[in-house]
């Protein structure tokens, strides 16, 4: 079950891999999809949070990160503008993160949510309702899966 949670924290593997790792490894259902939607949603609070801390305390001591950094973010949110002004924009990070692709996850839609500026509470919601989503759609199809390969 480490293992399992391991996958389920890692950036990029997250659900999309702990489920099937689970499964696979005969491991109750029930158990794997909680805990892989669990520990694969957990990094969204702390990385909304804490880059705003990484950007005071560790970037913006640093003249050339400061600059890259500033110049990065500026760019990205310029223009953004529009699109972060939505009334849709929490539906589209929720649908985002709820397709099971790599680099549509958690993670990543936890540093969509920073650069556009978005609102942290209601970011993290749209991001941990997306991942039920793309949790469940991992798991029913591995296990539709392993029906038809036994």
């Amino acid at each position: 079950m480490l293992v399992l949670i391991l996958l389920a924290l890692a950036p990029g593997l997250e659900a999309r891999i702990a489920i099937p790792y689970g499964l696979v490894y005969g491991f109750n259902p029930l158990a794997v999809f909680t805990l892989s939607y669990l520990f694969s949603t957990l990094p969204s609070i702390p990385i909304i949070y804490s880059l705003n801390w990484a950007e005071r305390k560790i970037i913006n001591k640093i003249y050339f990160l400061k600059r890259l950094y500033a110049w990065s973010i500026e760019r990205v949110r310029n223009r953004a503008e529009r699109i972060r002004k939505s009334q849709y924009i929490y539906i589209a990070l929720l649908l985002y993160v709820a397709i099971p692709l790599p680099l549509t996850g958690v993670w990543t839609g936890s540093l969509i949510a920073y650069l556009l500026g978005l609102d942290r509470v209601k970011s993290i919601i749209s991001i941990a309702l997306g991942n039920i989503i793309a949790s469940l759609l991992i798991i029913l199809s591995a296990l539709g899966v392993l029906v038809i390969l036994y």
